[in-house]
């Protein structure tokens, strides 16, 4: 059965043990300053809506390498494409550097991905990577699903989801979050269980 108790991406920095609360971009800008809470996991990345001309992307690359450094960060991202947001061509430049990045460092990278599941794909075959790529607030339908695991890809479920998608996705490979809702992950939880495959036999 998935971990229904850990929450896979949140933007709550006093979320409770067990999540993994992602930096929000002012760290970037003054990693040195960051003072992690003891015994908390936290994830870092250059979200694809700050991708745009004119902004200090090397700056802040170079603040991700000292971040993903650091055993208190244990996953690169958000960090992904967005076609709806944001320069198109520059993410795709910035997202292949942070998936290098989580390569270099062995952490997992947690994906943003809106209309863009065609090259999120290419760059996974073409990068062949050994560190696990997850894509965060799935919404997409049971194909499209399939399609990122069959590439090996996993999958966190928010708030909102479409339930043949969840049940697509094996329970070892299903994630949940509350990502930035007001809501409680036991609530997220409780949305999805009942689209769960019941427990094994044994």
């Amino acid at each position: 059965m998935p971990d229904l108790l850990a929450d896979f991406h949140t933007h709550r920095l006093d979320a409770p043990a067990g999540a993994t609360i992602n930096l929000p971009p002012h760290v970037l800008d003054a990693p040195d300053s960051w003072k992690p809470r003891p015994g908390l996991n936290y994830s870092a990345g250059i979200h694809p809506w700050n991708v745009m001309p004119g902004a200090p992307i090397n700056r802040w690359l170079q603040s991700l390498e000292q971040l993903a450094s650091r055993p208190e960060v244990t996953a690169v991202g958000e960090c992904g494409l967005d076609r709806l947001h944001g320069d198109f061509a520059l993410q795709q430049n910035v997202f292949r550097k942070q998936a290098l990045l989580a390569e270099r460092f062995h952490k997992p990278l947690i994906i943003h991905c809106v209309k863009a599941q065609a090259e999120l794909l290419r760059f996974h075959k073409e990068l062949h990577p050994h560190a696990q790529w997850t894509v965060h607030g799935f919404r997409g339908n049971a194909l499209a699903a399939r399609q990122l695991l069959a590439a090996g890809f996993d999958l966190s479920f928010g708030r909102h989801f479409q339930p043949e998608a969840v049940r697509a996705c094996p329970p070892d490979r299903l994630h949940i979050e509350t990502d930035d809702s007001d809501i409680g992950l036991a609530e997220v939880a409780e949305a999805i269980t009942p689209f769960l495959p019941p427990p094994a036999q044994e």
